[in-house]
């Protein structure tokens, strides 16, 4: 639909870790129907036609809403929308899914939404992405709303900052400074991404509340939640890995997160979106180091892992849907609302590391007239391992 800028695009800097595309002999036929000859490579050795793919990658995103059964008919989900093949691909699933007369046809009402934050791109630039992006929405015939995530953090109102046309929405070169300024400025870097990630979901939920939306839709594909949950493991978040990288992220007791993509790799739903003539909205994205973070370093890792062993982020999806906690919990994080792990006669992980930083900071006699779990902060019990570094 659109491009801002002339080289390093999201997209691109994602399918650079990919195998050359491969082509199938003419001799060759489709691993589906055997008859027709395939155009499409997937994992080196899955040779589709056009018919078959198409039909194989409906279905997965059809069986992957439909194995839960979570959403009623007429339930009014919210779908985040985002530049890249991820976002686009997740409208035409959706568009064609309730375009369908038969009984498989999708009978929930969609509502998309796209969040602004390309602070790194000028106010004209940032301007003809919003256009794009009502434009390619306008084209699936969806109802859309733009808003800013700078104007979000500065006002705190949802209700005054959702717009159906991105000539209201108010755009200044200072927002970069405001998201800056939101953060503590004492975080690195990968706490500050942690910080933004949790503020920002928070954010769409409330979003989601007031337009009467009971769950969201989000285009985070398997490489996506792969990385993510690594990175909850690295910061010590394994409690909500479940939540981060399952299907369903069911903290909020009114809303809930579901992730339809989470089994499609980009190569495929490139393919998918190219042979529907669909040309996704792309942008100039910001340079950034990937070991700046532990977030670019594992999507970093993943992703070059990927190259060389093709069922790398399989067998990371298939063990993380294994990990959950062991009894439910009643207490939930005050920042991020994750479940709380209750205080029992053993030490968890997270207070073991507690109690090995207050063993360290605290002389012989201090440690035998502190009483019982003295290590632990009387400050930070409402909030979990991975959000009290943002308590101060």
């Amino acid at each position: 639909m659109c491009s801002i800028g002339d080289d390093n695009f999201e997209e691109l800097d994602n399918l650079k870790y990919m195998p050359a595309k491969e082509k199938p002999s003419p001799f060759s036929k489709c691993n589906k129907c055997k008859e027709e000859i395939p155009i499409v490579v997937l994992r080196s050795k899955d040779k589709y036609c056009r018919k078959c793919f198409l039909a194989g990658a409906t279905h997965k995103f059809k069986a992957t809403l439909g194995k839960h059964k979570l959403i009623r008919p007429n339930d009014r989900v919210l779908v985040i929308h985002k530049c890249g093949h991820p976002s686009t691909a997740l409208l035409h699933f959706i568009r064609s899914g309730l375009d369908l007369e038969t009984h498989k046809k999708l009978r929930f009402e969609p509502v998309v939404l796209f969040i602004e934050e390309f602070t790194h791109l000028t106010v004209t630039d940032r301007s003809e992405i919003l256009k794009a992006i009502e434009k390619e929405v306008a084209c699936f015939n969806f109802q859309v709303y733009l808003t800013s995530l700078a104007k979000l953090i500065t006002t705190n109102s949802v209700e005054t900052e959702l717009h159906a046309n991105f000539d209201r929405l108010e755009m200044d070169e200072d927002d970069k400074n405001v998201i800056t300024k939101f953060v503590d400025q004492q975080l690195n870097e990968t706490n500050k991404n942690d910080f933004l990630n949790i503020t920002r979901q928070k954010l769409i939920v409330k979003i989601a509340k007031h337009l009467n939306c009971k769950f969201i839709f989000t285009p985070e594909i398997s490489n996506d939640v792969a990385s993510q949950l690594l990175t909850d493991i690295s910061l010590g978040r394994g409690s909500t890995v479940s939540l981060n990288a399952g299907f369903c992220d069911s903290r909020d007791e009114t809303v809930k997160i579901l992730r339809p993509l989470r089994l499609f790799d980009l190569k495929e739903l490139a393919f998918y979106n190219h042979l529907n003539s669909l040309e996704p909205v792309t942008y100039r994205k910001r340079d950034e180091n990937p070991y700046k973070s532990v977030q670019q370093l594992m999507k970093k890792f993943v992703n070059e892992l990927q190259v060389n062993y093709p069922a790398t982020v399989t067998t990371i999806l298939k063990t993380g849907d294994k990990l959950s906690l062991g009894t439910k919990p009643t207490n939930k994080c005050d920042f991020c609302n994750a479940p709380l792990e209750e205080e029992g006669p053993e030490l968890t992980s997270a207070e073991s590391t507690q109690f090995s930083h207050w063993v360290s900071t605290q002389t012989p006699a201090e440690r035998r007239l502190a009483p019982e779990r003295a290590f632990n902060n009387p400050t930070c019990d409402n909030y979990c391992f991975g959000c009290r570094k943002f308590r101060k």
